[in-house]
């Protein structure tokens, strides 16, 4: 689960630096804020194992936090949609 969800906060970073060039802060509303949830999703369910913590978990868990904010902020700044 834990790198599932690492990939797919990788996937969700790269899409949010398509959406910060202008006028493609529209792309964030379908392929970064779902990605980002999905992945951190993935990643918290692989670092709440009981066994052990994958370090790949933890770095997804991360990265999604860190996309979804400056995606939701990217968003904010052009209030919604440009």
């Amino acid at each position: 689960m834990g790198i599932i969800g690492f990939i797919l906060s990788l996937v969700a970073g790269g899409f949010m630096l398509v959406g910060l060039i202008p006028f493609l802060g529209w792309l964030n509303w379908f392929t970064t804020l779902p990605l980002a949830v999905i992945a951190g999703v993935l990643s918290g369910v692989g670092a709440n194992r009981k066994n052990h913590i994958s370090l790949f978990s933890v770095m997804g868990l991360i990265i999604s936090i860190l996309v979804f904010i400056v995606g939701v902020s990217r968003l904010f700044v052009g209030c919604g949609i440009i």
